[in-house]
């Protein structure tokens, strides 16, 4: 005959087994057959743990892309390294100027900054008002090139 307490014992498990399946499974990137390296470059045959990076790819033109778009993010978080100072995004405070920086096509077709103090954009590099202003005078100029 089965105890109260190993029904109870039972019960626990089961509602732990129920609160895992219903918990929505992370995504993870698919990964592929051609990976971006450090330095950009794209080989084939990828090594443990790029899938989980992100810089796996399933062909190689897809990789080449994905390595223009990690060249020109690297680049911007190296930039706000260098010349950010000790500025830090903070998004509980409202009233923080939170600047990117963007290319107005069709605009002013030249490189521009905004500060949003509310707007969180997924992957963008945020950096303070002076930080933002001589990376945009650098991009301009050429001094600098993403």
């Amino acid at each position: 005959m089965v105890t109260l307490e190993e029904l109870k014992a039972t019960a626990v498990k089961l509602q732990q087994q129920i609160e895992d399946l219903e918990k929505p499974k992370q995504w993870e990137p698919r990964g592929g057959d051609y990976w971006v390296c450090a330095w950009g470059d794209v080989f084939g045959d990828p090594i443990a743990l790029t899938s989980k990076f992100g810089a796996e790819r399933q062909t190689a033109k897809a990789a080449e892309k994905a390595s223009a778009a990690m060249r020109t993010h690297n680049r911007l978080l190296a930039y706000v390294d260098e010349f950010g100072g000790d500025w830090e995004v903070d998004w509980e405070n409202m009233h923080q100027e939170k600047c990117y920086v963007y290319y107005g096509h069709n605009t002013s077709n030249r490189w521009n900054y905004s500060n949003p103090l509310k707007t969180r954009i997924g992957g963008t590099v945020y950096m303070s008002s002076g930080c933002a202003e001589g990376l945009v005078a650098k991009l301009n100029s050429g001094e600098v090139v993403l």
